[in-house]
Protein backbone atom coordinates (compact mmCIF):
# COMPACT_ATOMS: atom_id res chain seq x y z
CA UNK A 1 0.00 0.00 0.00
CA UNK A 2 1.41 3.40 -0.98
CA UNK A 3 1.55 5.70 2.01
CA UNK A 4 1.16 9.37 0.99
CA UNK A 5 3.13 10.53 4.05
CA UNK A 6 6.11 8.24 3.42
CA UNK A 7 8.98 9.11 1.08
CA UNK A 8 11.98 7.32 -0.42
CA UNK A 9 15.15 8.80 -1.89
CA UNK A 10 15.04 11.96 0.25
CA UNK A 11 18.38 12.40 2.01
CA UNK A 12 19.48 14.84 4.67
CA UNK A 13 22.48 15.64 2.50
CA UNK A 14 20.31 17.07 -0.28
CA UNK A 15 17.27 18.15 1.75
CA UNK A 16 16.13 21.60 0.68
CA UNK A 17 13.05 22.52 2.66
CA UNK A 18 9.89 21.07 4.12
CA UNK A 19 7.41 23.08 2.02
CA UNK A 20 6.55 20.16 -0.24
CA UNK A 21 5.61 18.04 2.78
CA UNK A 22 3.95 20.58 5.08
CA UNK A 23 0.36 19.99 3.91
CA UNK A 24 0.91 16.24 4.14
CA UNK A 25 2.17 16.66 7.70
CA UNK A 26 -0.85 18.78 8.63
CA UNK A 27 -3.23 16.17 7.21
CA UNK A 28 -1.72 13.01 8.71
CA UNK A 29 0.32 14.33 11.65
CA UNK A 30 3.44 12.51 10.44
CA UNK A 31 5.96 12.46 7.61
CA UNK A 32 8.41 9.58 7.18
CA UNK A 33 11.65 9.65 5.17
CA UNK A 34 13.17 6.23 4.53
CA UNK A 35 17.00 6.08 4.62
CA UNK A 36 17.05 9.81 5.31
CA UNK A 37 20.33 9.60 7.27
CA UNK A 38 21.99 6.97 5.07
CA UNK A 39 24.96 9.17 4.10
CA UNK A 40 24.69 11.71 6.89
CA UNK A 41 27.91 12.47 8.78
CA UNK A 42 26.18 13.60 11.98
CA UNK A 43 24.07 10.45 12.12
CA UNK A 44 27.05 8.19 11.33
CA UNK A 45 29.14 9.84 14.08
CA UNK A 46 26.44 9.28 16.71
CA UNK A 47 25.86 5.71 15.54
CA UNK A 48 29.59 4.96 15.68
CA UNK A 49 29.97 6.57 19.11
CA UNK A 50 27.31 4.27 20.53
CA UNK A 51 28.95 1.33 18.80
CA UNK A 52 32.30 2.29 20.35
CA UNK A 53 30.67 2.46 23.79
CA UNK A 54 29.33 -1.05 23.20
CA UNK A 55 32.85 -2.16 22.27
CA UNK A 56 34.20 -0.75 25.55
CA UNK A 57 31.53 -2.66 27.47
CA UNK A 58 32.40 -5.87 25.65
CA UNK A 59 36.07 -5.30 26.39
CA UNK A 60 35.34 -4.66 30.09
CA UNK A 61 33.49 -7.97 30.38
CA UNK A 62 35.76 -9.95 27.99
CA UNK A 63 32.86 -10.61 25.61
CA UNK A 64 33.59 -12.02 22.17
CA UNK A 65 31.36 -10.10 19.77
CA UNK A 66 31.59 -9.50 16.03
CA UNK A 67 31.67 -5.70 15.77
CA UNK A 68 31.15 -5.80 12.02
CA UNK A 69 27.51 -6.59 12.75
CA UNK A 70 24.82 -3.87 12.99
CA UNK A 71 24.57 -1.97 16.29
CA UNK A 72 21.33 -3.60 17.40
CA UNK A 73 22.77 -7.10 16.96
CA UNK A 74 25.78 -6.08 19.06
CA UNK A 75 23.52 -4.73 21.81
CA UNK A 76 21.53 -7.96 21.71
CA UNK A 77 24.69 -9.98 22.38
CA UNK A 78 25.69 -7.72 25.29
CA UNK A 79 22.21 -7.92 26.82
CA UNK A 80 22.37 -11.72 27.02
CA UNK A 81 24.93 -11.57 29.86
CA UNK A 82 25.17 -7.90 30.89
CA UNK A 83 21.73 -6.41 30.44
CA UNK A 84 22.34 -3.66 33.01
CA UNK A 85 25.03 -2.21 30.74
CA UNK A 86 22.37 -1.51 28.10
CA UNK A 87 20.72 0.77 30.65
CA UNK A 88 23.91 2.81 30.95
CA UNK A 89 23.96 3.37 27.17
CA UNK A 90 20.27 4.32 27.34
CA UNK A 91 21.11 6.95 29.95
CA UNK A 92 23.74 8.55 27.72
CA UNK A 93 21.05 9.33 25.12
CA UNK A 94 18.33 10.30 27.56
CA UNK A 95 17.32 13.40 29.56
CA UNK A 96 19.39 14.97 28.01
CA UNK A 97 21.60 13.42 25.34
CA UNK A 98 25.03 13.39 26.95
CA UNK A 99 27.12 12.61 23.87
CA UNK A 100 28.36 15.57 21.85
CA UNK A 101 27.58 13.68 18.66
CA UNK A 102 24.00 13.22 19.85
CA UNK A 103 23.65 16.90 20.69
CA UNK A 104 24.86 17.74 17.19
CA UNK A 105 22.36 15.29 15.69
CA UNK A 106 19.38 16.73 17.57
CA UNK A 107 20.24 20.16 16.14
CA UNK A 108 20.69 18.78 12.62
CA UNK A 109 20.14 21.58 10.06
CA UNK A 110 17.68 19.52 7.99
CA UNK A 111 15.63 18.62 11.07
CA UNK A 112 15.62 22.23 12.25
CA UNK A 113 14.34 23.35 8.84
CA UNK A 114 11.34 21.07 9.32
CA UNK A 115 10.73 22.20 12.89
CA UNK A 116 10.95 25.90 12.05
CA UNK A 117 8.64 25.62 9.04
CA UNK A 118 5.99 23.66 10.97
CA UNK A 119 6.10 25.94 14.01
CA UNK A 120 6.87 29.20 12.21
CA UNK A 121 10.18 31.00 11.84
CA UNK A 122 9.32 33.48 14.61
CA UNK A 123 8.66 30.72 17.15
CA UNK A 124 10.86 30.28 20.20
CA UNK A 125 11.85 26.61 20.13
CA UNK A 126 12.96 24.65 23.18
CA UNK A 127 13.55 21.12 24.44
CA UNK A 128 11.37 19.74 27.27
CA UNK A 129 13.10 18.07 30.21
CA UNK A 130 11.85 14.59 29.31
CA UNK A 131 12.12 15.26 25.59
CA UNK A 132 15.11 13.08 24.71
CA UNK A 133 15.09 9.30 24.97
CA UNK A 134 17.39 6.68 23.50
CA UNK A 135 14.91 3.81 23.45
CA UNK A 136 16.64 0.43 23.51
CA UNK A 137 14.41 -2.63 23.47
CA UNK A 138 16.38 -5.89 23.70
CA UNK A 139 14.41 -9.15 23.45
CA UNK A 140 12.67 -10.14 26.67
CA UNK A 141 9.38 -9.76 28.52
CA UNK A 142 10.79 -7.06 30.80
CA UNK A 143 10.66 -4.60 27.91
CA UNK A 144 6.99 -5.12 27.14
CA UNK A 145 6.01 -2.71 29.94
CA UNK A 146 7.69 0.14 28.06
CA UNK A 147 5.30 -0.17 25.09
CA UNK A 148 2.51 2.18 26.12
CA UNK A 149 -1.11 1.74 24.99
CA UNK A 150 -2.66 4.55 22.94
CA UNK A 151 -1.40 7.94 24.11
CA UNK A 152 -0.22 11.38 23.10
CA UNK A 153 3.37 12.33 23.91
CA UNK A 154 2.64 15.79 25.27
CA UNK A 155 0.76 14.90 28.51
CA UNK A 156 3.74 13.12 30.05
CA UNK A 157 6.31 15.61 28.73
CA UNK A 158 4.60 19.04 28.83
CA UNK A 159 6.37 22.41 28.20
CA UNK A 160 4.13 23.21 25.22
CA UNK A 161 1.18 21.46 23.54
CA UNK A 162 2.64 22.66 20.23
CA UNK A 163 5.33 20.02 20.14
CA UNK A 164 7.06 17.75 17.64
CA UNK A 165 8.67 14.34 18.07
CA UNK A 166 11.67 13.44 15.89
CA UNK A 167 12.16 9.68 15.45
CA UNK A 168 15.72 8.77 14.43
CA UNK A 169 16.13 5.03 13.96
CA UNK A 170 19.51 3.44 14.72
CA UNK A 171 18.63 -0.24 14.41
CA UNK A 172 18.59 -2.45 11.35
CA UNK A 173 15.72 -4.79 10.54
CA UNK A 174 17.43 -8.19 10.55
CA UNK A 175 16.34 -10.76 7.95
CA UNK A 176 13.15 -8.78 7.26
CA UNK A 177 11.98 -9.27 10.83
CA UNK A 178 9.96 -6.38 12.18
CA UNK A 179 11.26 -5.98 15.71
CA UNK A 180 8.58 -3.66 16.99
CA UNK A 181 7.62 -0.13 16.04
CA UNK A 182 4.61 2.11 16.50
CA UNK A 183 0.92 2.07 15.61
CA UNK A 184 -0.49 5.48 14.68
CA UNK A 185 -4.02 6.78 14.17
CA UNK A 186 -3.69 8.88 11.04
CA UNK A 187 -4.84 12.48 11.37
CA UNK A 188 -5.85 12.05 15.01
CA UNK A 189 -3.74 15.05 16.04
CA UNK A 190 -6.44 17.29 14.55
CA UNK A 191 -8.66 16.46 17.54
CA UNK A 192 -6.18 18.41 19.67
CA UNK A 193 -5.31 17.61 23.26
CA UNK A 194 -7.60 14.89 24.62
CA UNK A 195 -8.53 13.51 28.03
CA UNK A 196 -6.11 11.08 29.62
CA UNK A 197 -5.75 8.55 32.41
CA UNK A 198 -2.61 8.43 34.55
CA UNK A 199 -1.06 4.99 34.92
CA UNK A 200 0.42 3.91 38.27
CA UNK A 201 3.86 4.00 36.62
CA UNK A 202 3.45 7.69 35.72
CA UNK A 203 2.71 8.18 31.99
CA UNK A 204 -0.75 9.09 30.75
CA UNK A 205 -2.74 7.10 28.22
CA UNK A 206 -5.66 8.26 26.11
CA UNK A 207 -8.90 8.32 28.07
CA UNK A 208 -11.22 8.06 25.05
CA UNK A 209 -9.27 5.50 23.01
CA UNK A 210 -12.45 3.87 21.65
CA UNK A 211 -13.34 7.11 19.83
CA UNK A 212 -10.09 7.06 17.86
CA UNK A 213 -10.29 3.33 17.14
CA UNK A 214 -13.79 3.82 15.73
CA UNK A 215 -13.17 7.02 13.79
CA UNK A 216 -9.58 6.93 12.53
CA UNK A 217 -7.57 4.48 10.46
CA UNK A 218 -4.56 2.97 12.22
CA UNK A 219 -1.31 1.92 10.64
CA UNK A 220 1.63 -0.12 11.98
CA UNK A 221 5.04 1.26 11.10
CA UNK A 222 8.47 -0.37 11.44
CA UNK A 223 11.74 1.45 10.94
CA UNK A 224 15.12 0.51 9.51
CA UNK A 225 18.54 2.06 10.12
CA UNK A 226 18.66 5.70 9.03
CA UNK A 227 14.90 6.09 8.71
CA UNK A 228 13.56 9.39 10.03
CA UNK A 229 10.07 10.49 10.98
CA UNK A 230 8.62 13.66 12.43
CA UNK A 231 5.35 13.48 14.37
CA UNK A 232 2.92 15.93 15.89
CA UNK A 233 3.12 15.14 19.61
CA UNK A 234 -0.69 15.16 19.79
CA UNK A 235 -0.92 12.26 17.30
CA UNK A 236 -2.52 9.24 18.96
CA UNK A 237 -0.15 6.26 18.88
CA UNK A 238 1.01 3.20 20.78
CA UNK A 239 4.09 0.99 20.91
CA UNK A 240 4.33 -2.34 19.10
CA UNK A 241 6.11 -4.96 21.18
CA UNK A 242 9.38 -6.48 20.04
CA UNK A 243 8.75 -10.24 19.72
CA UNK A 244 11.91 -10.99 17.73
CA UNK A 245 15.32 -12.04 19.02
CA UNK A 246 16.97 -8.73 18.07
CA UNK A 247 17.14 -5.33 19.78
CA UNK A 248 15.27 -2.25 18.59
CA UNK A 249 17.05 1.09 19.12
CA UNK A 250 15.74 4.56 18.29
CA UNK A 251 16.59 8.10 19.37
CA UNK A 252 13.63 10.35 20.17
CA UNK A 253 13.96 14.13 20.39
CA UNK A 254 11.12 16.58 21.13
CA UNK A 255 10.89 20.22 20.08
CA UNK A 256 8.43 22.63 21.73
CA UNK A 257 7.11 25.99 20.61
CA UNK A 258 7.53 28.20 23.68
CA UNK A 259 5.60 31.00 21.97
CA UNK A 260 2.38 28.97 22.27
CA UNK A 261 -0.16 30.81 24.46
CA UNK A 262 -1.02 27.77 26.60
CA UNK A 263 2.67 27.15 27.15
CA UNK A 264 3.15 30.78 28.26
CA UNK A 265 0.11 30.60 30.57
CA UNK A 266 1.63 27.80 32.66
CA UNK A 267 5.19 29.15 32.40
CA UNK A 268 6.63 26.37 30.24
CA UNK A 269 6.57 23.71 32.97
CA UNK A 270 8.08 20.38 31.89
CA UNK A 271 7.34 17.06 33.56
CA UNK A 272 10.17 15.79 35.76
CA UNK A 273 11.51 12.32 36.53
CA UNK A 274 9.71 10.76 39.53
CA UNK A 275 8.03 14.09 40.27
CA UNK A 276 5.40 14.07 43.02
CA UNK A 277 3.65 16.91 41.25
CA UNK A 278 1.21 16.20 38.43
CA UNK A 279 2.12 18.96 36.02
CA UNK A 280 -0.47 17.91 33.44
CA UNK A 281 -3.34 17.92 35.95
CA UNK A 282 -2.41 21.40 37.15
CA UNK A 283 -2.22 22.83 33.62
CA UNK A 284 -5.22 20.92 32.20
CA UNK A 285 -7.64 20.06 35.04
CA UNK A 286 -10.52 19.79 32.55
CA UNK A 287 -8.86 16.83 30.80
CA UNK A 288 -8.44 14.54 33.80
Amino acid sequence: MKKPFEFEHVRSTNFDNFDDYLEIFKKYGVVIFRNFFEYDELFIKYYNDIKELAFLIAKKHSLKIDFDKPLNEILTEISKTNREEIGFIYDLGTRPIKLLSGTNLKSHPAVMKMVELIMGKDSIIGHPYLGETLHIFPPGKENFKHNLPMHQDYPYIMQSPEQLTAYINLGSIIKNEKNGGIRIWLGSHKEGLTSSIKLPSGPRITGNAAFFIDNYDSLDISFDKGDFAIFDSLLQHEGIQNHTDCTRIVQLVRYSNLSNKTSVDYSWISCQVNSKDDEFSKAHPDLI
